[in-house]
């Protein structure tokens, strides 16, 4: 399934999806199988890559600039993020018992939950299978339910 791996820091990867992989997930529903027990996967369908992060906590979108020594877990920079309007500091996603939820950071061009247009630094639910609009990039969110253990 995986042609490359580049690790971006302790708890962040992000993947190349083969070819042949890539008509699967867009021909069918990416669900959580596909993404380890212990992880949140954000697939990025344009550029065939998934972002896994194995959350210690709070997650942050966004994208670093060179001259910002601060860099989200789902960092955007590399993949043209700049280009489809991520903030650098766009969205927050803590976990919380059984899953997650999403804040948008009053990032300049918005963020949306399944089409709908996130009010900034108010907190939604971010259930597995949602579509998640940073500025103009869309995001599927896949992860496991998981038990009260988990990070709150």
């Amino acid at each position: 399934m995986l042609e490359e791996e580049v690790d971006q820091g302790p708890e962040t990867v992000t993947l190349a999806l083969l070819p042949a992989e890539i008509s699967r997930i867009a021909a069918s529903s990416i669900d959580a199988s596909m993404t380890p027990v212990d992880s949140i996967s954000f697939y990025i369908l344009r550029l065939a890559r998934v972002i896994v992060v194995r959350p210690e906590g709070v997650i942050f979108i966004g994208r670093n600039v060179q001259t910002d020594s601060w860099i989200p877990q789902v960092n955007l920079a590399d993949l043209d993020g700049f280009a489809r309007s991520v903030s650098r500091r766009h969205a927050m996603i803590r976990p919380l018992a059984g899953g997650y939820e999403i804040t948008d950071l009053g990032s300049t061009n918005g963020s949306r939950l399944d089409g709908r247009r996130l009010v900034a630094n108010k907190a939604y639910p971010l259930l597995s299978g949602a579509q998640l609009t940073v500025g103009q990039e869309q995001l599927m969110v896949i992860y496991h339910p998981f038990a009260s253990s988990w990070p709150k």
